[in-house]
């Protein structure tokens, strides 16, 4: 994990959009793995305007929603859904052909995984992946557990990862979401960990411990070669 500090969350999301822009210029149809929430859209926004001065760097980039939350309809506002076509989608003019997404209220959770699973292996393996570091530890909503999933899959989700938004713990059944499993975050070629956000001392400190567990699935990226852990110093 190759580790970098940063003074102000400006320059950890301009260091992030610049990796990705370099990227691809080597590689015009990259397949990108998009995460959502606070760590990720200052990049977004930086990615934005790369696309205003380089206007044609984007058209060809293949974007997959990491996961997304159940109960709530996609549609809506505090859906990931809703925030990637904001942040990500419509400020890079990226089509409904190059998305892959997926619904979690459909009735048939299991083959709405496989399908998402099949067709991700059909264009990847993700060549970079984008992940944040949640409060105790998780990446994507690959929760602490004595054993992680490995494809994509339904997690229910874990108190902390829903405490922002009550709604989410409305339904019939425990909060839950879809995300990406630890296969497709490992075989990713490229991972762009953002570390950045407060009351994530506790995991940052076990990450940077080098210790690998299933009660953090964070410290799995340990055994990952290619990680650019990029920490914004405010958060510590």
């Amino acid at each position: 994990m190759n580790i970098s500090y940063f003074d102000t969350y400006d320059e950890l999301s301009q260091k992030a959009a610049d990796i990705i822009a370099n990227d691809l210029k080597i590689k015009k149809d990259l397949f990108f793995c998009a995460a959502t929430g606070g760590s990720p859209t200052g990049m977004y926004a930086q990615m934005g305007k790369v696309k205003k001065s380089e206007p044609t760097l984007f058209d060809q980039m293949q974007v997959m929603k990491m996961d997304e939350w159940g109960i709530i309809p996609s549609s809506h506002p505090d859906s990931c859904e809703s925030y990637l076509q904001k942040h990500l989608l419509a400020p890079l003019s990226i089509p409904q052909e190059r998305y892959l997404s997926f619904d979690p209220n459909v009735s048939n959770l299991p083959a709405e995984c496989a399908r998402v699973e099949q067709e991700m292996e059909a264009i990847g393996p993700i060549d970079i992946c984008i992940l944040g570091l949640g409060k105790n530890g998780h990446i994507a909503f690959n929760e602490p557990a004595d054993y992680l999933q490995r494809g994509f899959h339904k997690a229910v989700l874990a108190p902390s990862t829903t405490q922002h938004d009550p709604t989410l713990n409305e339904g019939k059944e425990p909060a839950f979401g879809l995300c990406l499993g630890m296969s497709g975050i490992m075989q990713s070629k490229r991972i762009i960990f953002l570390v950045t956000g407060k009351g994530k001392q506790e995991a940052i400190k076990m990450i940077l411990e080098r210790k690998i567990t299933t009660q953090w699935p964070a410290s799995f990226l340990w055994m990952h070669g290619n990680v650019d852990c990029l920490i914004d110093r405010n958060s510590l």
